[in-house]
């Protein structure tokens, strides 16, 4: 039986240097063996989203030559792939990506694959799909840092802005690509104040956060949650968050949630969350998504993951609330099984039962209407 070329084999075949990057649960380079290992089926995709594997593809070629001039060539993919049940490669899928590929580089090269050209993923490839804003910001600062490019132009006003000189309420003119910049950067040194005392970008956020106000906090959180944050970071964000529930302001909760959710400081993340379950702004939907959508990590934790289980039963926005993120939450492979047992426990409350009794109904329901 002839093995299934797969993207890694096609791109390496035309002298490309390959990475791949997670853009569904949060923007994060998958390793190349673990990818092979993807392709070929022999393991689950590692963080699947919305029963699919979304997928930045960054290859390059490391010289091409034009006019006797050197020069990088660097092309970018973003490829969503349906998963199964077990949250494999649906590999038809894959090979329905490739045919697309190769026929519209048929057409356009007459049969020849030129790794001079540039090779965007084809308008009419069905498989493609344009991430959001701040998922695509979060991707170019990755890359540039990685390919040692330059930041973007509005990397130097986003990183004066968190240093508090123009007056955080300054805000409206600070693009998200910059902030994702300064949050690519977070090692990189500023010069700040009189003595020129340096601290770098992540020092510099640290004390920003909890002086700027709900939006840049926001899109702040919603590159940093792509990151694994060293404990400082965390805290200023545990404390806005400590804040936040006070006021019950489920927005710069939710916002906070997904800004630590990838956190090296684990203990602090979820005792962080455990406070939120505790508020009644922990039965609010958006704060719930982004426990289960960016910190799902947390829910490994059986009492963390119990109490989230009762709140999603009693949200705000009810049973659909339950069904969606139930859904998603399944289709992880280190969840699945948990989340199953708990559903069987017998002190869950009467509202969690039910809950669960209708998602199963429409889980069934579902399946037979295929």
């Amino acid at each position: 039986m002839n093995n299934p070329l797969t993207i890694c084999d096609f791109l390496e075949q035309g002298g490309a240097q390959v990475s791949f990057f997670d853009m569904g649960r949060r923007v994060a380079e998958i390793p190349l063996d673990v990818m092979r290992r993807f392709e070929t089926a022999e393991i689950p995709y590692p963080q699947p989203f919305l029963q699919a594997a979304w997928l930045g593809i960054l290859f390059q070629y490391p010289q091409t030559v034009t006019n006797d001039q050197t020069a990088p060539s660097h092309n970018i993919w973003f490829v969503k792939l349906p998963l199964d049940e077990q949250g494999l490669l649906q590999q038809a899928a894959r090979d329905d990506f490739l045919r697309h590929v190769i026929k519209q580089l048929d057409e356009t090269l007459n049969d020849a694959l030129d790794k001079e050209s540039q090779q965007p993923t084809p308008d009419d490839n069905p498989h493609g799909f344009t991430p959001r804003e701040d998922r695509m910001a979060v991707f170019h600062a990755k890359i540039s840092k990685q390919t040692e490019a330059p930041a973007s132009q509005f990397y130097a006003h986003a990183r004066d802005y968190f240093t508090g000189k123009p007056g955080f309420e300054q805000w409206n003119f600070v693009g998200l690509q910059g902030i994702a910049d300064v949050v690519a950067r977070l090692d990189e040194e500023n010069s700040d104040g009189p003595n020129f005392y340096k601290r770098n970008n992540a020092q510099t956020l640290a004390q920003a956060i909890p002086h700027i106000p709900t939006t840049p906090f926001a899109a702040l959180c919603s590159c940093l949650e792509n990151n694994a944050l060293d404990k400082t970071l965390t805290q200023a964000i545990a404390e806005r968050i400590s804040k936040a529930l006070k006021d019950e302001n489920a927005i710069e909760v939710a916002a906070g949630i997904r800004g630590l959710s990838h956190s090296t400081d684990r203990n602090t993340v979820i005792i962080t969350i455990q406070s939120v379950l505790k508020n009644p702004t922990g039965r609010n939907v958006e704060v719930l998504a982004a426990i289960g959508g960016r910190a799902w990590e947390t829910l490994e934790d059986s009492a963390l993951r119990f109490s989230f289980l009762e709140n999603l039963a009693s949200c705000d926005s009810g049973q659909q609330a339950f069904n969606g993120i139930m859904a998603d939450l399944l289709f992880l492979p280190g969840l699945r099984q948990l989340i199953k047992e708990d559903f069987r426990k017998p002190e869950r409350s009467e509202q969690l039962a039910t809950a669960i009794g209708v998602f199963y109904q429409s889980v069934q329901k579902s399946s037979g209407a295929h």
